[in-house]
Order: C-alpha cells, then sequence, then structure tokens
C-alpha cells in the first residue's frame, strides 16, 4: 500500500513536472511566434515610415525645386525690368538731348513730312524747349522745298514734336519718350534672349 501511495506520488509529481514542462514549452512557443509578430510588424512599420518618410522628402524636394523656379523666375524678370527701365531711362534722357538740338528736330521734321503720302497740309506742334525762331525756320523750308503747308499749334508738352496730317487723321509723336519706349520693345527680346543665355550656362 504503501508502494502504491509512493507510486501514485511519484507519478503525479511527473505529471505535474510534464504538465509544467509543456505548459513552459508553449508558453515559450506563443512568445516566441508573438516575439516574431512584433518583429515583423515592427520591420514592416519601420519599412512604412521609411517608405513615407522618403516620399515626404521627395516631395518637399520638387516643392523646394518649383519654388525655386519661380523665384529665379521672378527675380529674373525683376533684372530684366530694371534693365530695360535704366535702358529706357538713358535713352530717354539722350533722345531728349538729341531732340532738343535745333538742327536734329528741324531735320526730323523735314525728313517726316517729305517721307509721308497723306498730303501738303499739317499741323504741327513743339514741345516746350523749342524756339519760335527755329519753328518758323520749319514752316518756311517746308513751303520753299516742299511746297507743303505747315500750321504751328499749341498743347504739346514732351521734349520733341507731333505732326498732325490735316488731310487725314494721322499723327505722328517724336519725343523723348515715344523714341525711348520705342528702343525698349526693340531691346526686350534681346535682352531676355541674353538672359535666358546665362540662365542656361549657369544650370
Amino acid at each position: 500500500m504503501a508502494t502504491d501511495v509512493a507510486e501514485f506520488a511519484r507519478q503525479l509529481k511527473e505529471e505535474a513536472i510534464d504538465a509544467a514542462r509543456a505548459e513552459a514549452e508553449k508558453i515559450a512557443v506563443d512568445a516566441r511566434a508573438k516575439a516574431d509578430q512584433i518583429t515583423r510588424e515592427a520591420r514592416l512599420s519601420a519599412q512604412k515610415l521609411q517608405e513615407d518618410t522618403e516620399r515626404e522628402i521627395a516631395r518637399r524636394i520638387q516643392r523646394s525645386e518649383a519654388e525655386l523656379k519661380l523665384v529665379a523666375r521672378d527675380l529674373m524678370l525683376n533684372v530684366k525690368r530694371q534693365i530695360e527701365q535704366v535702358a529706357q531711362d538713358l535713352l530717354k534722357q539722350k533722345t531728349g538731348e538729341l531732340l532738343s538740338s535745333e538742327e536734329v528736330l528741324k531735320a526730323a521734321i523735314l525728313e517726316l513730312v517729305r517721307s509721308q503720302k497723306t498730303g501738303k497740309d499739317w499741323e504741327l506742334a513743339l514741345g516746350p524747349m523749342v524756339g519760335e525762331p527755329l519753328a518758323n525756320a520749319v514752316v518756311e523750308d517746308l513751303f520753299t522745298s516742299e511746297n507743303a503747308h505747315m500750321k504751328l499749334i499749341d498743347g504739346f508738352k514732351k521734349v520733341g514734336f507731333q505732326l498732325k496730317s490735316t488731310a487725314g487723321s494721322e499723327v505722328i509723336e517724336v519725343s523723348d519718350e515715344s523714341l525711348a519706349d520705342a528702343f525698349r520693345r526693340l531691346l526686350s527680346p534681346e535682352l531676355q534672349k541674353i538672359l535666358d543665355a546665362k540662365i542656361e550656362a549657369a544650370k
């Protein structure tokens, strides 16, 4: 009987140990599976984070490049405008000096009247810097050389002159402002080519 009790106790002990060992192994297996799952999830999360970060970096780089291009474009447009303004101011000053010369002004008026096909009767408005002797000389020369009739009128406030055909609606303005603006329009495309070439060379 004692042997049976001892055997029974031993079996219980072994069964308890086996059960504990099995439970421990199950816990270990479950822990390893859980650890593997956590590792996989962590790896996937890290990979996703890296991909998201790379996409965000690429997006920011793209946006920065687009913004830089806009800044560069605006800067070049501003430079172009400033150069055009400086050129126009210099041209206006130079043409103003030329149109203040009685010899240049007289030659320009005579040449324009000769080259026009709209008749022989004109109205001439001279700028405030032109004296009466020049105006009379122009009128006399036109009548003598071209049989053209010139009526002097007031109201032109710029440096230069304005011609108007009395036979039609043609009005010709030759002033420091109109000449400088015409030169600016001629200069603008060429200036753009130069700036574009500089930008391309800097890339």
